[in-house]
Parts: structure tokens; sequence; C-alpha cells
């Protein structure tokens, strides 16, 4: 700049500032604007030292540039207010968090998120509207727009209250955003520093019970009895986090440094949440299997809008939540960022600005499948009904014709016909135990449709003649929430169509076969108008893309979605998608299938995943993302198309975890979902959509004896868009 920082305003300030990327902090004359108009102007008192704070003095994310004062958790008293200022006096407690200004025109901005404003000015580090820099806390006034200032209740000490400023608000924000804020829930808080032990006060007079998770056992009776945590985890300790699986509704991630995600996903509940509040320098690896099979999802969140970090001030006031600080003088503060380097503080430094600043130099948990020996009996002879079908015997993944059995049909069964079976990726996967799963002989199938041939006595829903289908469960617990609420794809019983344990624990064989034998509260009616050859796919395929365009939000008339791969699942998507009223972006590596998902699918657009200037101009325009893609994958890009707010559910597994950014999770309180299929409410729901709308699968009919070709095409996406078995026709029972 032209002027230097003492010259750049009227108003003389002091404080103290890092001069490049040692991040050394020392006494720095600079100024601040006059009161405007609409300005507050306080004397600053007290300025909490954030984790933040370091990262930015270090240049630690490559965005600060010097004379650097930090500091966004300020509080003090105002000594001067503008003409049109209506919510502040000379005298009142106030304070002034992360941010100083925003556009005040955009989406976020109408609704009181102005932290997510693509224009959000950041308190220290940033350019005002002017064009001069934002100085932070580290000093002795301040002066900002009196919307960007927040009202310290009499009752807070200013002292322990100044890190609710950022501390604060980065947790009670995502407990009220994601759900975490009803009595009674199971909420999880990972790591103990400065935002863990704040996110434990509001979650319990929140009225949650609250599991601290810890690397450190010396830390459980900090957790317990001063914080009044309800329990504690060791997250090394193989045995706690094995009896903790699945008791949590969501965790709050608080912690900065690399670290495993797959043992806290494993904590989690079907539906849960884990959300992330602190920001690795490094991008985490990210279990997405575990995401697909309980619908978990990862999210992010950075501090609160103006309106919510007020509401959170006063919350903290009724409540008597303040920090644990320890109150410095300023010229301690390097040797505090050393120690803070090092967790080496309880839980918060606060500088005492007001009597120690003067102007003059001073120096996991892998997923196991335990499995049972096998039976006695051979599958030939298990059951009364013989049936055939095709099999893999090893993990060669070659199928062959097999001899097995069906039970007969139960009073609430129903038996029909098999006339066609799709093939889904996940039966690649399973023949060839790429999962580590699968038990031979292991008969595919988990699309497959046929005619009634039988019913029980109890059956109410069907009869002889009618055309039904089968998809990925044939069995759960019918007892748990989940079942309870029509999600018996995530009651953690489910039984698997393929290569699971029935609860006789005989083997459950798939839609390769002949004959199907199911419950019929798992059985779907397919109506007379969809064809069932390409009906069958949507029993996986369809169901799979369609439950999370609905849980997620993303089937609003208009809204912007893409769809990540135009495969199996990606071509249905785009269908489903089209037929809600959405806007549709197909996403590809591939620029050949640029004409097909606009002709023929009917896209609304086309984005070639590794064309740089195609996926830049594209930047924050996408509501949500289904990933329908299993083969490894950058998340970045993905996440960097979504606005604010905006949702990327995964669909497809692949094989290794893939690189999660938290960073810009945090910044756009974004999230990484997953989804795996739906229940049986949900999944008749998807087929009567789409035989009204008229939607089916583009298919490949093929003989069963192809179907070992079909696979090695399969492997090389070499299918426009699925395989489908004509089983009724091809299937005889010789060999």
């Amino acid at each position: 700049m032209a002027k230097s920082p003492e010259q750049e305003h009227p108003k003389k300030a002091f404080g103290w500032a890092a001069r490049d990327s040692s991040g050394v902090l020392s006494p720095i004359k600079f100024s601040r604007r006059t009161t405007g108009d609409k300005d507050v102007t306080f004397k600053v008192l007290y300025c909490g030292i954030c984790h933040s704070d370091l990262h930015m003095l270090k240049n630690e994310w490559g965005t600060s540039f010097y004379p650097l004062i930090p500091g966004h958790e300020v509080v003090g008293v105002v000594t001067e207010v503008g003409s049109k200022v209506q919510k502040f006096k000379v005298g009142d407690n106030v304070g002034v968090g992360c941010m100083v200004g925003a556009c005040r025109s955009c989406g976020d901005c109408s609704n009181n998120l102005e932290n997510y404003c693509p224009k959000m000015i950041l308190t220290y580090g940033g350019k005002y509207h002017d064009g001069t820099t934002t100085y932070g806390g580290y000093s002795d006034i301040m002066v900002a727009d009196e919307h960007f200032v927040v009202r310290i209740p009499d009752s807070l000490p200013l002292d322990a209250s100044a890190p609710l400023l950022c501390a604060g608000i980065t947790v009670y924000s995502p407990l009220k955003y994601y759900g975490f804020d009803k009595p009674g829930m199971q909420v999880g808080v990972v790591g103990l520093g400065g935002l863990g032990h704040v996110a434990v006060k509001f979650a319990k007079a929140m009225g949650v019970k609250v599991t601290v998770i810890s690397t450190s056992p010396k830390k459980e009776k900090e957790a317990l009895e001063h914080l009044g945590a309800h329990s504690f985890l060791v997250s090394t300790d193989q045995d706690q986090m094995q009896a903790a699986m699945g008791t949590l509704d969501g965790i709050i991630d608080t912690v900065s440094a690399n670290h495993p995600l797959l043992p806290l996903l494993g904590l989690l509940k079907s539906h849960g949440k884990l959300v992330m509040v602190g920001a690795p320098e490094k991008p985490l690896e990210l279990p997405v299997f575990p995401l697909l099979m309980g619908r978990k999802l990862v999210g992010g969140s950075c501090i609160g809008g103006m309106k919510e970090t007020q509401e959170m001030v006063d919350f903290a006031a009724k409540h008597k939540i303040t920090a644990d600080i320890e109150v410095i003088p300023i010229d301690y503060a390097n040797a505090a960022m050393e120690r803070l380097s090092k967790a080496d503080v309880r839980y918060r430094f606060v500088i005492d600005i007001g009597n120690t600043l003067k102007p003059k130099a001073s120096r996991w948990l892998a997923f196991n499948v335990r499995q049972k020996i096998e039976m006695a009996k051979s599958p030939e002879q298990e059951h009364p009904k013989k049936a055939f079908g095709w099999a893999a015997r090893d993990s060669s993944g070659v199928l062959s014709p097999f001899k097995f059995s069906r039970r007969t049909t139960g009073d609430k069964d129903v038996t029909f016909r098999v006339l066609y079976c799709g093939i889904c990726h996940t039966d690649l996967h399973m023949i060839k135990n790429d999962w580590g799963t699968s038990t031979y002989p292991l008969i595919p199938g988990h699309e497959f449709v046929g005619v009634v041939t039988e019913v029980g006595s109890k059956v109410q829903k069907f009869k002889v003649g009618d055309n039904v289908g089968v998809g990925y469960a044939v069995g759960a617990c019918n007892s748990c929430d989940d079942c309870s609420n029509n999600l018996e794809n995530y009651c953690p019983k489910m039984i698997a169509t393929s290569g699971g344990k029935y609860h006789d624990e005989t083997t459950t064989y798939g839609g390769y076969s002949d004959i199907m034998v199911a419950d019929e509260h798992f059985v779907v009616r397919i109506p007379d108008n969809l064809p069932l050859d390409a009906g069958a796919p949507l029993l996986c395929a369809g169901i799979t893309v369609y439950s999370p365009l609905k849980y997620y939000g993303l089937d609003k008339p208009g809204m912007q979605v893409g769809v990540v791969g135009l495969g199996g699942l990606g071509h249905v998507a785009v269908k489903f998608a089209k037929a809600m009223g959405v806007r549709v972006t197909v996403i590809s590596t591939s620029p050949k299938k640029e004409k097909e998902a606009l002709e023929h699918l009917g896209a609304h657009s086309f984005l070639v995943s590794t064309d740089q200037d195609q996926m830049q101009a594209a930047l924050g325009t996408l509501d949500g993302i289904i990933d329908t893609v299993s083969a490894e994958h950058p998340l970045l890009p993905l996440i960097s198309l979504l606005k604010s707010h905006g949702k990327l559910v995964m669909v497809g597994a692949p094989e290794k975890p893939p690189e999660l950014p938290v960073f810009p999770l945090i910044m756009g309180r974004k999230m990484v979902g997953g989804s795996c299929i739906g229940g049986m409410k949900e999944t008749q729901e998807m087929v009567d959509f789409a035989a009204k709308h008229k939607i089916t699968a583009d298919i490949e009919v093929i003989p069963i004896d192809y179907v070992n070709t079909a696979m090695e095409r399969l492997s090389k996406a070499d299918v426009r868009y699925r395989f489908v078995i004509d089983i009724g026709n091809t299937l005889k029972s010789s060999f």
C-alpha cells in the first residue's frame, strides 16, 4: 500500500503484530477509521487466543499477509457510537468475533448467515470495503459496524466470555444446526481443548448426554468431575471403542491434528452425524463404506451468523457458561503461542489487553464381519424346496451352475418365479471378496423381479400372478428404532439378500436363480405399466439414488444438483432428479459422455471434472451432489462446486478411503454424507414414482451363460448402463 498501517486512518491505535511467517509478535502502531454513522468504537479489555491465530501468524494456510494483528475474540466497553447506531450506547459491554463485514445482500446474509457470505470480511488479515486491511483484537481499540458487534450481558465476566465469540459459537452453531440440542440425545465431543470443553458445557445445558472422546486417559477425571460429562472414551482403547459402537446420535469433532475418522464413524448410530469444527492441515481419509451402510454423514460448521452469535451469548449468560481460561499479559503472547502449539493450556489463553497493553517497546476400528463355520448340511439339503442358480465358489469370482434349496412358503412368505435379475457393481465386489466379507458358495443378485406362484396363509399384500421384486434386504429385526421408522435398510440386524444369514442361520442366496421365497414385508409390488426387465435395476440402483435425493432435500423443483458418474447409478439419478423438477448437472471425467448426458438423458448441463476452466466457472453453483463413483477420485473439486450449506452424498463405495479436505467443509458449512438403498416403504414409493414418470434403467439384456463375460465388461465400465440377466428364458436346470 502507498500508506503505512499507521497512516491508513485518522484514529491512532496500538497493538502487537507479526511481521513475517516466523509468527513472532511485537508492538506496532497502526490506525483505525473514525467512528462512522453505523459504527461502534470500544476500548478493548480482553482478547482470547484461538488456534487459528497461531495458524495465521505462521501463514500455515497460505493466506496471511503482514503486518498481521491477530485476535477475533475481542471484548470491551463502548466509548463512542455513530449517529445511526440503534443497539448500543457508551458504556455497554460488547464484543467482536471472527468477522466485521459481509455483502449484506446475498442469500446467506438474508438468512442471518453472514459467516457463509462469499464476501465475508475477517476481523483481521482481511480487506475492508474501502480496501484497507483489517486488524484484530491484540490492540487497544476496535471500530466495527454495529451489525457485527455483540452485546455481552452484564452477568457474563468479560475475560471468560471473550472465547465464546469464536470457540463458543463454533460449537453452539453445529449443535443447533445438526439437531444435537434435543434433551436426552447421546452426543460425543472429540478433543478436550479450547473448543471441546466449551462444547461439553453447551451440550450439557441443552440437556444432552455427553461422551468425551480423547486420546489421553489422563483427561477422564477432568471430563467427568470438572466438566460433568456423562462418560469418557479413550479413542486408542479398542475395548472401550468396541463397546460404544453405534451408541451416539452425533459427534462434534474439535481436533485440528490429523486423526482417523473410521473409529468415530463406528461410534455413530445409523443416520448419525460427525461434524468437523477443527481444521486439520492435511485432508483426512474418509471411509465411505460406513457412511453408505448407516446413512451417516460427515459435515462441517464455521462459527455462526450474527443473530445466532447473540443468541449463543444470551444462552451462555442464562446458563452461566464461560470458558476456562488462563489470563496473561500481552508480553507473554509469544510464550503462549509456543505453549498453545504443544496443547499446554487449560483451556484458553485470554490476553488482559486493558491492563497490560501499553504503547511502549517490549520483547479406527475396521469393520469385522464375524462369520460362523459352514453348516453341516449342503446348500442343496438345507431346505425342502429345490432351486437352481449360478454361484461363485471362491474369490476368483467365476460363476457356474449350482443346485441349492429354498425354504417352503411360510405363513407370511411370498414365493415367485424369477424372470429378470440386474447385475450390480456390488455383485462383482462380492463374488471376488473385495470387501473381505464374502462366504462361498455365493449366489449374487439383489435387483430381481418375477411373478408370484404361491403365497402364505397370512399374506395380505400379494396374490398369485402379481408382478413383484426383491432388492437388497430380505430381513431385519423389525423392532429397533430404524425398523420402527421404515428404515429396515439401516437395521443393525438387516439381512442381505445375497451372502447373508437368515434368522435360522441358513445362508441367503440371491437372484441369479430360478425361484425366490421372501417375507412379504420385503417384497415390492411392480406396477403393471413398468417393464420387468428395465424395472429390475430400480430395486437397487433406483432406490440408491432416489432415497438420498429425498432424505437430503435435493428433490425441490429448481434446485441445482450434480450427478457424478454416468453409469448404472448415475443415469438413473439423472432421470429421477429430472422427474422431481431438479436442474441436473452431470459431472464426468469423460468428455465423450456429454452428448449422451444432454441429448439422451436430458441433463441441463455437463462438466468435465478434469477441465479446470469448466470446474472453476462452476464453483459454488450446486445445492447438492450425488456421487455414484466407486473408483478412487478427489473430493475437493466436488466440494468446491457446492454452494455454502451444500451436501455431497456418496452412494458409490471406493475401495480405499478418499482424502477429505476439512477446511472447505468448515468454511461453507458443507457436508459429506452417505446413503444406502432405502427402507421397504420408500422402495415401494420409489417404484410407484418410477411407474408414474415412466422411469426405467437403460439395460442390456443377456443370457445367464454370458454372466462371466458381463462381469469382465462391468469391471471395465463397458456397459450402457446396466446388465440384466434374462433368468426366465435362459436359466435351465441342466448341466
